[in-house]
């Protein structure tokens, strides 16, 4: 069973044996590239807290390889179209031995929109409930707005916390580990962030235990360090391998690679909503009366004179694909039609006179610098191409930490940032990073606040669709008026998974990127 996920984490293994036994890992190390804000699991919906958090809780329903829901903490039925029923499983404790039951989901669900001063808020539950019921210890039926499979689809984010430990507690308490008490595979036993967490296998997790009794956690920015910290056995497992070191470490026989393809797109948002734009100006630095980036011309020429072609093989080293969707491949949604804009800078200079700027405008692009795979490289590379189109583009890289407050502030005008699907249905990501924002459960990350009402009726329509066929026409349709139409983010590429690791372990690896304990092992 594989568990949605998206990045975080560093480990250490000596591996250990009996005589005539198998190698048996007890202690892991895995270096990741980006560390967790907080091991609260409702403070942020972003890749590194949710890796994080799938290490000490669980979520409501699992999923499978394909990011499709299966059992997993609970088991769910659809007794009524508007009526989704959550049974929890046998046996299911808190690591601190107490049982999860149907008030501790409750308890969680309500508490997810709520958390204050969150980057990424959990508000899409909160969109697809009308009303819960707590039917008795083990089993919660949650009440929807009509035939909606969102309220699936959100539960395998949706991570339940005790409340007994977490009624009254703050983020801060997660973070000590005082309320970080989950009923996932690992246990807490201590965090310094910035330098590592530590967990512990819970002996009394409901599904299969760890491989390791012990699973420390560190953050490494550097590509370099990263590399260098496997190489010379530091560490057992690390993510995000830089494209152009990927051949080096297949020769090297003391390391294995683990490969897969991605469900995140990396994409560049601009500010819509804002009448002025703060890091937009015209060439000479002097305010501009209106944001160029409301304009759909602009957007289009920007998108048309990115050669993403040229990223994927200068930057990536074909290490991923290009792409012109939110949706990936094999998901429902998924347009084969719907291809990576052309490099077009003829048709780019037109749209940009046209749209009444044949001199450009200055614009700064912001990026983190230690997220996804050579985001820096991959923003310089597109202020390349847009001072190209006559733009006077520039560049300005963070840590991931600093970018994400930032950009869940609305602070940039245009930033480089990723989208990674934890579904097998594009539903969820397109009513969130696209959907007008309404506060109450669309919109959540459409930090760039665009906004079409008709792209808004085919989502909501979309929702109470149960028929895959169906469901996916809609939102073929739905992004045809997005991104051939509005030019409403410019996707870039799909980067591929790459991990590295002793030659004496094997990772699963997935398209859901997540770089989690509990999937190493000792090579059989």
């Amino acid at each position: 069973m594989r568990w949605p996920a998206s990045t975080a984490l560093l480990l250490t293994l000596p591996l250990m044996a009996g005589p005539g036994a198998p190698a048996m890992a007890q202690d892991a190390r895995i270096a990741t590239q980006t560390e967790t804000s907080s091991l609260d699991p409702h403070f942020a919906l972003v890749g590194a807290n949710q890796a994080v958090a799938q290490h000490i809780f669980d979520p409501i329903i699992g999923s499978d390889a394909d990011l499709r829901p299966v059992p997993g903490l609970t088991s769910v039925t659809n007794p009524q179209p508007d009526v989704w029923e959550f049974r929890i499983r046998d046996g299911a404790v808190f690591s601190d031995g107490t049982p999860v039951t149907a008030e501790d989901i409750r308890f969680s669900l309500e508490r997810m929109p709520k958390v204050p001063n969150s980057p990424a808020p959990f508000i899409r539950m909160q969109a697809a409930v009308t009303s819960m019921e707590v039917v008795d210890s083990r089993t919660i039926r949650l009440h929807s707005r009509g035939a909606d499979p969102a309220v699936v689809l959100n539960a395998m984010t949706a991570y339940v916390v005790p409340e007994h430990v977490a009624k009254d507690a703050t983020t801060a308490d997660f973070n000590s580990g005082r309320a970080a008490v989950g009923s996932g595979p690992w246990r807490f036993v201590s965090w310094q962030p910035g330098a590592q967490l530590v967990l512990e296998r819970n002996d009394r997790y409901w599904g299969p235990k760890p491989d390791f009794a012990r699973a420390t956690i560190r953050p490494i920015a550097s590509d370099a360090a990263r590399m260098a910290a496997l190489l010379s056995g530091d560490v057992d497992l690390i993510d995000n391998v830089p494209p152009g070191d990927i051949a080096r470490l297949r020769a090297d026989g003391k390391v294995a690679i683990t490969a897969s393809p991605s469900s995140r797109i990396i994409y560049l948002a601009l500010d819509q909503g804002n009448e002025v734009t703060p890091f937009v100006t015209a060439r000479d630095g002097k305010p501009l009366a209106v944001n160029p980036l409301r304009d759909a011309r602009v957007r289009q020429a920007l998108s048309l004179a990115i050669n993403r072609d040229a990223i994927v093989e200068r930057v990536l080293q074909r290490s991923g694909h290009p792409t012109g969707q939110l949706a990936v491949k094999g998901q429902v949604g998924f347009d084969e039609a719907l291809a990576a804009p052309a490099f077009d800078l003829a048709q780019a200079k037109r749209l940009l006179a046209e749209a009444g700027y044949p001199d450009g405008f200055r614009i700064t692009l912001h990026s983190p610098n230690n997220r996804y795979v050579e985001d820096d490289k991959t923003s310089q590379a597109v202020a390349q191409f847009w001072t190209r189109l006559g733009i006077d583009a520039r560049v300005e890289v963070m840590p991931s930490n600093v970018f994400f407050t930032r950009a869940g502030k609305r602070e940039f005008s245009a930033f480089l940032i990723g989208f990674g699907h934890t579904t097998g249905d594009s539903w969820l990501g397109l009513s969130q990073v696209l959907h007008s924002f309404d506060g109450k459960g669309y919109g959540g990350l459409n930090r760039g606040r665009y906004s079409n009402p008709a792209f808004d009726a085919l989502i909501d329509q979309a929702r109470t669709v149960p028929d895959a066929d169906a469901r996916g026409a809609l939102l073929r349709q739905a992004q045809e008026i997005a991104f051939h139409q509005d030019a409403a983010i410019l996707p870039l590429h799909v980067p591929d998974n790459v991990w590295a690791h002793r030659a004496n372990l094997r990772y699963e690896g997935g398209v859901d990127e997540g770089t989690l304990a509990q999937h190493l092992h000792p090579a059989q």
